[in-house]
């Protein structure tokens, strides 16, 4: 574990770094990717290049696996592998300048060894590394207490659940405590790991999104599934997924 030791003083050091790289990028055009809403800018670009040729001038035989790259044709060698999203919550960067982060997660043999998010307005890090358990800022947080679904609020993106899955939307605003959407995956799932959510729902999003939860639900005795009740792996692409508490997770899917 020693060498991963070293990885995580190396990548935390240069994630820090962020902002200064955001404030060096001027923004001249705003993209459409999938859709209207879903937007790419230079900044996105330039955050995963910038991450991208640090982590391979340390470490040349790894791969990176980045949204604004991603290929997907390709398996990604998982021996060795990083996974970015230089800026998960683009649209809220751009419309305003706040709840966005970067996502750096590390995989040494297809197992989580590393993760990080790294909400940028706020200087706030969650990393987590395997069997150490997850942090905030360099303090260790407590194990998740098992809430229900009705003591629970529920991060989910409300337009997509509405749209695409209008019946577990209808459980989740009946049942549950209260709904959040935040816009990110990055910041949801950190508002679960530090217990601020009973759970968070992603009705679609690629590898990037939910590199994290591997490593943070083995840490924190989180349940971290497609919704359809299946494993997931970090060449899964594309898919639905939650992250929750056991007893969110048994009333809202397994029931």
């Amino acid at each position: 574990m020693e060498h991963i030791r070293g990885y995580d003083k190396y990548i935390q050091e240069i994630i820090r770094t962020i902002p200064d790289v955001i404030r060096g990028i001027e923004i001249v055009d705003i993209e459409q990717k999938s859709g209207e809403r879903d937007l790419v800018t230079e900044v996105d670009k330039g955050v995963e290049e910038f991450l991208r040729k640090k982590i391979l001038d340390e470490f040349p035989d790894h791969e990176v696996m980045g949204e604004e790259t991603y290929d997907t044709s390709l398996e990604y060698n998982t021996k060795n592998l990083w996974v970015i999203d230089p800026i998960d919550g683009t649209a809220n960067f751009v419309k305003q300048r706040n709840d966005f982060c970067t996502i750096v997660s590390y995989f040494e043999d297809g197992e989580p060894m590393l993760t990080y998010i790294y909400e940028v307005t706020k200087d706030d890090l969650y990393h987590g590394m395997s069997g150490e358990g997850v942090y905030l800022n360099g303090e260790k947080l407590p194990k998740i207490e098992n809430k229900s679904l009705f003591e629970s609020m529920i991060g989910t993106d409300i337009r997509r659940m509405y749209l695409h899955m209008s019946e577990l939307f209808k459980k989740i605003v009946n049942e549950s405590f209260a709904t959040r959407s935040v816009g990110t995956s990055g910041l949801e799932g950190s508002r679960v790991v530090s217990g601020r959510l009973g759970g968070y729902i992603n009705y679609y999003g690629g590898p990037w999104d939910y590199s994290p939860f591997f490593l943070f639900a083995k840490e924190m005795g989180l349940v971290f599934k497609t919704l359809e009740g299946k494993d997931l792996e970090i060449n899964s692409g594309y898919s639905n997924f939650i992250l929750c508490t056991e007893k969110v997770y048994e009333e809202l899917i397994s029931n």
